[in-house]
């Protein structure tokens, strides 16, 4: 199943690389050439030092859309965590976590849909792509718990059950945090 990627996501995502790419831009050229990522991505940034005012900005923006197009931020996110103790890679990591909870959330509304409609009572064998890549990227994820909050919520529409799934996928990437 292909999740929908909001408008707002999408800028929201460009913003957080945008802000990691203006970090890097206040970063040294000794600093720059030590970066792990292609020779282009060192040389725009190497450009955009000594650039000034609005083309400064212009340089930024050409920069995060070529790292969004080539989808190869990660090893900067890290980069910039170690070399300044950058908050950044923690807040991607949280808005991953949202939209993970949010794909899930959808997962539980199309199959009560489904169960409704086919004149069935909602379990909590739904299917959820999502959640299974989730399970794949933290082993010690509690299932259960996510699809028991997920389906009340489904059953109830009260707001403390998303919190809840996030809860515990939070807890869970603390958890596979802790063991590396």
């Amino acid at each position: 199943m292909a999740y929908y990627i909001s408008r707002s996501e999408k800028k929201r995502r460009a913003k957080n690389i945008e802000s990691l790419v203006q970090e890097l831009v206040t970063c040294s050229a000794a600093v720059i050439k030590k970066l792990p990522c292609d020779d282009f991505v060192k040389e725009e940034l190497l450009q955009a030092i000594k650039i000034e005012g609005g083309a400064k900005k212009r340089q930024i923006k050409y920069i995060t859309k070529y790292l969004r197009k080539h989808d190869n931020a990660d090893p900067l996110f890290d980069f910039i965590t170690e070399r300044k103790g950058s908050k950044l890679k923690a807040n991607s990591a949280v808005q991953e976590l949202e939209r993970f909870r949010d794909d899930i959330i959808s997962d539980v509304l199309v199959a009560e849909e489904k169960a409704f409609y086919n004149n069935e009572p909602l379990t909590e064998e739904w299917p959820s792509m999502a959640l299974d890549i989730m399970k794949e990227r933290f082993p010690q994820l509690d299932e259960l718990d996510v699809r028991r909050a997920a389906t009340r919520f489904a059953k109830s529409r009260k707001v403390n059950y998303p919190r809840e799934v996030f809860r515990i996928l939070r807890a869970a990437m603390e958890a596979a945090a802790l063991k590396k």
